[in-house]
């Protein structure tokens, strides 16, 4: 996709696409598909820095990502999101997040969201891995 094109599609097109019809058409398994789907979004874009998850999170239009804080085994992210509706799932954002870190550590990762705020709308992704499980890489 071109710099051109992803500038011109409306945010309405965008919110039909993740607030109406992938509901429909994942059902149930909404959150846990979306999860896993960032991840995989994660692995295909290299995604793996800081720099680069902020990067991708403002030309994607998700939100103003923000490392708070980090600790021996595990990350604090802020997402100022641009979304609007504070009840749907943000599993996709957390996915991303998750398999970038995961990258970056070499440790398997595992992300949650809370949203803290509602107006305007803030997202908390806490990503969590453990020093014993390190990544296999596929040979």
């Amino acid at each position: 996709m071109s710099q051109n094109s992803r500038d011109t599609v409306p945010a309405y097109s965008y919110d039909i696409l993740r607030h109406e019809l992938l509901p429909l058409l994942l059902g149930e398994e909404e959150e846990m598909i979306l999860y896993w789907a960032g991840k995989s979004l994660a692995r295909r874009l290299h995604l793996q820095s800081q720099e680069e998850l902020e990067r991708f999170f403002n030309e994607a239009n998700w939100g103003r990502l923000t490392l708070v804080k980090e600790k021996r085994h595990g990350r604090l992210y802020e997402i100022e999101s641009t979304g609007t509706d504070p009840s749907r799932p943000f599993t996709l954002e957390a996915g991303v997040i998750a398999q970038a870190v995961e990258k970056d550590k070499g440790l398997l990762a595992e992300a949650s969201c809370t949203v803290s705020k509602k107006a305007p709308l803030i997202l908390h992704i806490a990503v969590e891995w453990d020093k014993k499980d390190p990544v296999h890489e596929a040979r």
